[in-house]
């Protein structure tokens, strides 16, 4: 048991260390890919004319995308995912631990308060966090309550930016590859379609992902939670259902905020999310309260 705990105790230690690397990486990576798109892509495709209507529209268009990677990849990292205040009460210190798939403690003996419905500990950052999705390396942080809407954003943008920089550079690579250009720019193009296309798999897989989350009102400890549960009262012939979801569209419009037209959940922000991350709206209050605006029109 001490092997482990120092094994657990080495590990989260060492992915608290190389978060900013992991972020340095990022960030290195971004601008090398941006650094081939206006030395050799964008010209290219304009006709070696930046002012040309092909030029102008290139340069707006990719520098819409890395202003919306940028900006919401700094504000996931320099937005703290939110922690609870801290409540004292004494009678939830020594509630028995439920077993897996029958609920989670109520009480942080880490941090030493009461946790608020979907908030759990993070090993690695220390503390408790509302609303709690994970912990990721390339942010160096954890996805939470007050950032989550910025991490799903800079995935959103990140993946339209590497199918926009696959395409672009491409058609540059091939070109010099058939007149025999120079390496420079043949080596610049394929490195920055490698990482690109690389990258685009791979955010894929996560964007589509947490749309599946957003969607269903779950976390990523919410989901693996729920198909447990699922699983375990099946075999009594019960149902188990996510008492946060209701319903894809109001689940989107909770998570982004209501907003005056439809588009500006995609568009750069600062606002907070709704609410304060230690209370959310369950399925039965918010069926209750559309019977009451219904009973009230």
């Amino acid at each position: 048991m001490n092997c482990m705990k120092f094994c657990r105790y080495c590990v989260e230690n060492l992915m608290r260390l190389i978060g900013p690397i992991f972020v340095l990486i990022g960030l290195t990576l971004i601008s090398g890919v941006v650094y081939i798109l206006y030395v050799d892509a964008i010209p290219y495709h304009a006709g070696g004319d930046l002012s040309s209507p092909m030029g102008i529209f290139h340069c707006v268009l990719s520098l819409f995308l890395l202003y919306n990677i940028i900006w919401n990849y700094g504000m996931v990292i320099f937005t703290p995912p939110g922690s609870p205040p801290k409540v004292e009460r004494p009678e939830f210190q020594n509630e028995p631990v439920p077993r897996k798939g029958e609920g989670f403690t109520r009480f942080c003996k880490v941090c030493q308060t009461v946790k608020p419905p979907r908030t759990h500990h993070c090993h690695i950052c220390k503390t408790c966090i509302m609303r709690f999705d994970h912990h990721c390396p390339w942010v160096a942080s954890c996805v939470g309550f007050y950032n989550h809407r910025y991490f799903y954003l800079f995935l959103l943008y990140l993946w339209l930016g590497t199918i926009y920089s696959s395409y672009m550079t491409w058609g540059p690579f091939v070109a010099s590859t058939a007149i025999k250009s120079n390496s420079v720019s043949k080596a610049g193009n394929l490195f920055a379609f490698v990482i690109s296309l690389s990258v685009l798999i791979a955010i894929s897989i996560m964007l589509g992902w947490h749309t599946y989350l957003i969607l269903t009102n779950q976390t990523t400890v919410e989901f693996y939670y729920n198909q447990t549960r699922s699983k375990s009262l099946s075999a009594n012939g019960e149902k188990h259902s996510n008492q946060y979801d209701l319903g894809k569209l109001k689940n989107w419009q909770v998570f982004f905020g209501t907003q005056k037209f439809w588009f500006e959940w995609a568009l750069p922000s600062s606002r907070p999310p709704l609410g304060d991350g230690t209370s959310f709206l369950t399925r039965t209050e918010h069926q209750n309260l559309q019977g009451i605006n219904h009973h009230n029109v």
